[in-house]
């Protein structure tokens, strides 16, 4: 049984990644927290809950607010062209009787790593503000925590905010460089494999005629958001019908790790400059920089990963 935290700006894809994970019967979800991004993590802690109740988890996952802007400067706050109002693509799920904890989400992180020593993955689906907070309050962090799997950056290709960088590292490079120097076990799910895999009109048609029964809200809500998405997505990356599944590869490769190829190098992210601020900077000399190796996916089995995404949700 894989115990999982999931630290995420609970958006769209988050939420897919959030209810694929609740839903494998070989992972526990031991709490989700939440950030700024896709929308505030107020709203991204509320967008949890439901997604939790949704699921019909079958035990209590809590669920902690965390960082409201990045750890320099201010944050402008959420696109909603993107993600919608509430960052799940306007959809108005059933609220759930659970409050957030008060804890806030790296004091709980940080708790839960104490308390679970060797044994947590945690999947970032978002800005590493939160991992990097909690790693100020718990220096042995790197040690406590199993793994850190997390999407965000690019390797070789362009990425989707700069010509460089991608939205979860840009949106706080200071707080992704102190992850990257600390000495996690680090799992890069990047634009070089997230973009490889689609999901489409046609998958979303296949979800709700073979749905098991106890998914049938799952895919009802899918329904309604992905639609969202796949708009946002044809107007501004010419998509026609389809969108990546950033958030859910993340989660699927903390889950099989072998539906993914990786290269470890050593590797930093970019805090200064005016055209490379959140670049992820790989080391690919013969003698490189010392600096802690990244596990950076370079290749995906598309194929395998969406049919195991999908197949989660049928009977």
């Amino acid at each position: 049984m894989k115990q999982i935290l999931i630290d995420a700006d609970t958006g769209i894809d988050d939420s897919i990644a959030i209810l694929f994970a609740l839903k494998r019967p070989d992972v526990r979800v031991m709490g989700v927290t939440t950030g700024f991004g896709n929308t505030t993590a107020r709203q991204a802690a509320e967008n949890s809950l439901r997604l939790i109740r949704l699921a019909g988890a079958p035990y209590e996952v809590p669920v902690a607010v965390g960082a409201t802007e990045p750890l320099a400067g201010n944050w402008k706050g959420p696109d909603p062209h993107i993600h919608g109002p509430n960052g799940i693509g306007g959809v108005e799920l059933p609220p759930s009787p659970q409050q957030p904890l008060e804890e806030p989400a790296w004091a709980f992180i940080a708790r839960m790593a104490r308390e679970h020593p060797g044994e947590l993955t945690l999947v970032t689906l978002a800005r590493m503000t939160n991992l990097a907070k909690a790693l100020e309050i718990e220096p042995d962090l790197p040690r406590l925590l199993k793994r850190v799997v997390f999407m965000g950056g690019t390797f070789h290709a362009p990425g989707n905010v700069s010509p460089v960088a991608e939205a979860n590292i840009a949106g706080d490079p200071e707080a992704a460089d102190r992850v990257f120097q600390a000495g996690f076990d680090l799992t890069m799910v990047g634009l070089d494999v997230t973009q490889k895999v689609r999901l489409t009109t046609d998958h979303v048609a296949i979800l709700d005629k073979y749905a098991a029964p106890e998914n049938r809200p799952i895919v009802d809500y899918l329904k309604q958001a992905l639609p969202f998405y796949f708009r946002f997505n044809r107007l501004q990356n010419n998509c026609l019908d389809h969108c990546p599944v950033h958030d859910p590869l993340a989660m699927l490769a903390a889950v099989d790790p072998s539906v993914v190829t990786v290269r470890t190098i050593p590797a930093r992210v970019e805090r200064g400059g005016s055209f490379c601020r959140g670049m992820v900077v790989a080391d690919l000399r013969e003698h490189p920089i010392e600096a802690p190796g990244v596990s950076i996916c370079v290749d995906v089995d598309s194929r395998r990963a969406l049919e195991e995404l999908l197949t989660t949700f049928m009977a």
